[in-house]
């Protein structure tokens, strides 16, 4: 399996990426989840505009706060039409009213690519108004919800596609979402982190098993994102130092992106829907136990459904 640049690796830059799929962005509609200032979903929107898209539609919590990003997209092409949506993706209530402000404009055009790329990292264990553990909700219900809501405007794309922006802590997960609320078993940050990140990675095979073009990724340690902002700084810092003595590769936020760019843009990769990707290839054979735990994936949908309330079937 491999991908269209075979020298793209660790060290490629977001626009590096863009720049050899130009033709693949040029025209075209994105939506990026997540796109706050400093950020990965910032730092894709900004190497998306050097190809001239048709428009890149921004969606999260915080939408004020996206000024920044938006003013970025124009200074690189004043054509780009830039649309922002209020979604928290931890109220139910709210997806479904951002994703039916998104459905009634952009009902003409669709949407090519879903970049679902927000994420959170917390402390202590905490519930979001829906009674799902937050790092769950987060990281994939939210998702699962909003792009399935979506789903008529993706399919109105000759090729459409789906990013679930995933990490490596995928690894430490089981696959076992019976007791996603963790009543009956330890909770640490690490284990709601990483069971959110493996939906990530079962969700994308999920689309790709229904016929929908679909990509998860690790982005890679990058430092300086707000994914980590709400953790106890001892535990931040153990993080950080783990992932040295381990000896990982640290990114640049434009090199953390660029696989997120490969996993939107490479044509190459079409035939490989579902895979995993880190440092812009596909992985061959994902490290963990739970992404090869046979049904999960299918767990996943059926849990997600029930936990929004809907059934999604095409």
């Amino acid at each position: 399996m491999s991908t269209s640049h075979a020298n793209f690796g660790p060290a490629t830059y977001n626009h590096e990426v863009v720049d050899a799929f130009a033709n693949r962005v040029k025209g075209r509609i994105f939506l990026i989840t997540g796109p706050a200032p400093n950020g990965l979903g910032d730092a894709a929107a900004r190497a998306l505009a050097r190809g001239h898209p048709a428009a890149i539609l921004l969606v999260g919590r915080s939408p004020a706060k996206y000024a920044p990003v938006v003013d970025a997209i124009k200074t690189v092409d004043s054509d780009i039409i830039v649309r922002i949506y209020g979604v928290d993706l931890n109220s139910l209530a709210s997806v479904r009213s951002g994703a039916q402000a998104i459905l009634n404009e952009n009902d003409e055009k669709g949407i090519d690519v879903i970049i679902n790329n927000a994420g959170v990292m917390r402390g202590a264990l905490q519930y979001t108004v829906d009674g799902i553990e937050e790092h769950f909700q987060a990281n994939h219900v939210g998702h699962f919800l909003l792009t399935n809501l979506l789903m008529p405007l993706l399919k109105k794309s000759v090729e459409p596609r789906v990013v679930n922006v995933s990490s490596g802590a995928y690894a430490a997960a089981s696959g076992d979402y019976s007791d996603y609320n963790f009543k009956n078993r330890e909770y640490t940050f690490m284990a709601g982190y990483a069971q959110g990140k493996l939906a990530n990675v079962h969700f994308s095979q999920s689309l790709a098993k229904r016929g929908i073009p679909s990509f998860s990724l690790h982005p890679g340690v990058i430092l300086g994102t707000s994914v980590a902002l709400d953790l106890p700084r001892d535990d931040g810092d153990q993080l950080v130092a783990e992932s040295r003595e381990r000896g990982l590769i640290f990114k640049e936020l434009s090199q953390g992106a660029s696989t997120t760019l490969v996993a939107a843009l490479d044509p190459e990769i079409a035939q490989h829907s579902g895979a995993v990707l880190e440092d812009c290839q596909i992985v061959a054979n994902p490290a963990g136990a739970g992404v090869k735990r046979e049904g999960a994936a299918e767990e996943l949908w059926e849990l997600s459904e029930r936990l929004v309330g809907q059934e999604f079937v095409f």
